[in-house]
């Protein structure tokens, strides 16, 4: 038989990227399941209106996940709040459509550190109190970081680094009782997901798969469930599928950009916006 899940009610849960989007659905079911929350967000009024809407075990910091002493003192003002950390959803998140080649190098490297130094950051700040918690730390990250699509260098590089970062740090604490998952999304319903899979360039590459977005909704319940589990991995049938092979996935994508001369029409767009 399965183990039941672990109670969440009275855990206190530090979440990242919480102003909107997944990490403000996300909140709202642990609410439901009586947890205490830290929501951190660089977007301050954003995350006072959604942390208005939850309750009274709810303490809400605007903050910058790329700034280590803005963490520290989120992580600090969260354990005297609440008197113990015991999960960290790392999901802040952002991305920048654009190639290799002609891509704005500043947005490149503002990905790279949101997405992958600023989950490091936060990791480094919230950790001793997992650890002393026996907790459990969930990455959000994507697919992208395993299977690469098209003109989205930036956020498939801080994905992938993402995995590998918590791959390794569950080697690091083995033996003391802290658990690691890595929830490899899909496209879904947020704003920023649109944006980027709306985005004109996007849009300008023939034969691309048009893929219907999974709800903000529904990808919480996901996560959430795979919070009460300790989840190793989480993400959808399609995703588990394509984790089981992904070189075979890749070949795939790379065999619809060759019948679709995505290159080529990837430099014309260059083209036409100089």
């Amino acid at each position: 038989m399965p183990d039941p899940p672990w109670r969440l009610s009275g855990k206190t849960v530090f979440i990242t990227g919480a102003a909107g989007g997944i990490g403000g659905a996300v909140a709202r079911l642990l609410v439901a399941r009586k947890a205490c929350l830290s929501l951190i967000d660089i977007r301050g009024e954003a995350l006072t209106q959604v942390a208005s809407t939850l309750g009274n075990d709810v303490l809400s910091q605007e903050a910058d996940s790329t700034q280590p002493e803005a963490l520290t003192q989120a992580v600090t003002a969260t354990v005297a709040r609440f008197g113990r950390l015991d999960v960290a959803i790392v999901n802040a998140g952002v991305v920048a459509i654009g190639s290799v080649e002609h891509g704005d190098p500043g947005a490149f490297g503002r990905v790279i550190q949101v997405n992958l130094l600023g989950s490091w950051q936060t990791v480094r700040a919230v950790l001793p109190y997992i650890i002393d918690a026996r907790g459990y730390i969930l990455f959000v990250s994507s697919l992208a970081g395993t299977n690469q699509g098209p003109l989205n260098a930036a956020y498939n590089s801080s994905k992938a680094g993402l995995n590998a970062f918590a791959n390794t740090l569950r080697l690091e604490v083995q033996g003391r009782g802290v658990d690691i998952g890595i929830a490899h999304l899909t496209y879904t319903a947020t704003d920023t997901g649109r944006r980027a899979v709306e985005h004109p360039l996007m849009r300008g590459l023939p034969g691309l798969p048009r893929m219907k977005p999974e709800s903000v909704e529904k990808t919480a319940a996901m996560l959430v469930r795979g919070i009460e589990h300790r989840s190793r991995t989480i993400g959808t049938v399609g995703a588990h599928l394509a984790l089981v092979s992904p070189d075979v996935s890749q070949r795939l994508v790379e065999r619809l950009a060759r019948r679709h001369r995505w290159a080529a029409v990837i430099r014309e767009q260059a083209k036409g916006d100089n």
